[in-house]
């Protein structure tokens, strides 16, 4: 699942055509550029290399600009950054984050996410991956009836005015797609629907086979990580922080290979 190159900042084309390369085989999900050099601004260098990497799309949100249903900016790239002021937002406090994908309610939303690292110190703080073969694999062994509920029943999410219908787990595709954010399930779900994402929540939560096939991915200042949105689960583990910004990556929404 995991591919990993490193990145001289002062030539990186070689890097950026093999990750584009590489983003065409099935079986890499995940895409980790490893700095080799020194990157003052890791969003102003990734940001003007959007042309060997592909489209941005601007569907940033801030917690700062409203309430939940309200935080769209129309910015490319938002702060996933420690911020003792937002304990209860993800993207702002040093809890770990529940397993999702990022475009759960967002009916267009482009093949993937790229984060640059600013800082990253302490104690944890790995983003985590886990493929959509291995949690419907963790499923059919754990709890079969489950998976065939996630597969045939579509459960809606929405925020940010944007919805998507779906079911949770789509087998009908090769690679199998997922589509799944708890904390971003429509408020009116039936009690049918609330059960059944509750029930995948805690599988999620406590299945031994989804902890040992999940993958932890240590950023450092000046790399990059993208992925596969639809293809996998993705979360972040709990980290040791005791100033602001001590964890700090910019994160945004793009078409992988894609160019305008």
């Amino acid at each position: 699942m995991l591919w990993e190159t490193h990145l001289d900042p002062n030539s990186p084309q070689p890097a950026f055509r093999a990750l584009v390369d590489a983003w065409q085989h099935d079986d890499k999900r995940v895409f980790v550029l490893r700095n080799a050099g020194e990157i003052a601004d890791p969003k102003g260098f990734y940001e003007t290399h959007f042309g060997d990497i592909g489209t941005p799309v601007a569907l940033a949100e801030d917690v700062n600009a409203g309430d939940r249903d309200n935080q769209r900016t129309g910015e490319i790239w938002m702060e996933v950054r420690y911020d003792p002021q937002h304990p209860d937002a993800y993207r702002h406090s040093a809890n770990a984050q529940p397993l999702h994908t990022d475009g759960s309610y967002i009916p267009d939303f482009p093949n993937a996410t790229l984060m640059a690292c600013v800082a990253n110190a302490g104690e944890g703080g790995e983003t985590t991956f886990i493929a959509s073969e291995d949690i419907v694999a963790a499923l059919a062994d754990e709890n079969p009836d489950l998976l065939d509920r996630l597969s045939d029943r579509p459960v809606l999410h929405r925020r940010s005015g944007d919805e998507r219908l779906e079911p949770i787990i789509d087998r009908s595709h090769s690679p199998v797609l997922v589509n799944w954010n708890y904390y971003c399930l429509a408020k009116d779900l039936s009690d049918e629907d609330r059960a059944l994402t509750q029930a995948f929540f805690d599988f999620l939560q406590t299945s031994p086979a989804v902890e040992s096939r999940t993958l932890g991915v240590k950023l450092q200042p000046g790399d990059a990580v993208t992925w596969k949105d639809r293809e996998l689960l993705h979360g972040r583990r709990a980290f040791v922080a005791n100033n602001e910004s001590e964890r700090f990556i910019w994160k945004c929404a793009i078409d992988v290979g894609e160019f305008a």
